[in-house]
């Protein structure tokens, strides 16, 4: 009967240790968390040619301080500027998405940024942004306006 209440108490140890070590270190012992204040942006309508940007707003809500390890754009077309120093408890930072319409006229865009923190093994948000690009006119096709001219005799 010993033995087995030893191999009960045991296999309930081994059971928790597991579980335990399945959640993400913010949620064992705190940590820092990041909130965005959002995750997705619909830059609507852009000119071809133009950098549209936008500013993603964060916060750390955990309670130790909260580093961007790594801030990714999926693609070239793609630049972003991030905040480097780290983010102390209860303070704000940004990433600053910038997408050049070059080359995108005529066209819609979907675009990401993911984002790598300190938060725990898996510390990765992806952010969105997206919108339609409207085709630049050559200007080759514009014609300048000629007013009439108008010669009075006199």
């Amino acid at each position: 009967m010993k033995n087995v209440l030893t191999l009960v108490i045991v296999m309930t140890a081994i059971a928790l240790s597991h579980v335990h070590a399945q959640l993400p270190d913010s949620e064992i012992v705190g940590g820092p968390k990041i909130k965005f204040e959002d995750i997705s942006f619909d830059f609507g309508e852009i000119q071809e040619g133009t950098y549209a940007k936008h500013v993603f707003s964060f916060t750390n809500i955990g309670d130790k301080p909260l580093l961007l390890k790594e801030v990714k754009p999926a693609c070239g077309c793609t630049a972003s500027e991030w905040t480097r120093e780290p983010v102390l408890p209860g303070e704000s930072g940004k990433v600053t998405a910038v997408f050049n319409s070059r080359g995108y006229g005529g066209r819609s865009f979907h675009k990401s940024i993911t984002v790598t923190t300190n938060m725990n093994a898996d510390g990765q948000t992806v952010l969105f942004f997206k919108g339609n690009v409207k085709k630049k006119v050559p200007q080759a096709d514009i014609q300048p306006v000629q007013s009439p001219v108008r010669v009075e005799n006199q």
